[in-house]
């Protein structure tokens, strides 16, 4: 992950997630995001490695995907959802990562595992 910090109490970051590959899973596209340390924006342990950095210092770092950043691995979490269910402008690609809405107020990231005779396992 490379967050670039404008610092404050409310950080503003820049930020990039990259799979070990370089690619690209999510970006702030150069547009800063604003966080406070103890909301889930960035994962803690992200949250923990900023609050050390200074204003406009570039940090790069390894976050797993497990308990670093989204909590252990769930079978009960998977779903089969319906590729109808998907808005158009989303692009449906194993790896992808889209967001459901879950509740009435309330989204979730997922990640898009495979996609078979109009389903999709996320």
């Amino acid at each position: 992950m490379d967050v670039c910090l404008e610092g404050g109490p409310i950080y503003r970051a820049c930020y990039r997630v990259l799979l070990e590959r370089g690619q690209e899973l999510e970006s702030s596209d150069d547009r800063p995001c604003h966080m406070s340390v103890g909301f889930d924006f960035f994962p803690a342990c992200v949250q923990a490695e900023l609050v050390r950095c200074s204003a406009r210092e570039r940090l790069a770092m390894p976050v797993t995907a497990d308990l670093a950043a989204f909590g252990p691995h769930d079978p009960v979490l998977i779903h089969m959802v319906p590729r109808v269910d998907f808005p158009r402008d989303i692009e449906v690609k194993p790896g992808a990562l889209v967001e459901f809405s879950v509740g009435t107020d309330d989204s979730a990231a997922r990640q898009v595992l495979e996609i078979n005779d109009g389903q999709v396992k996320v």
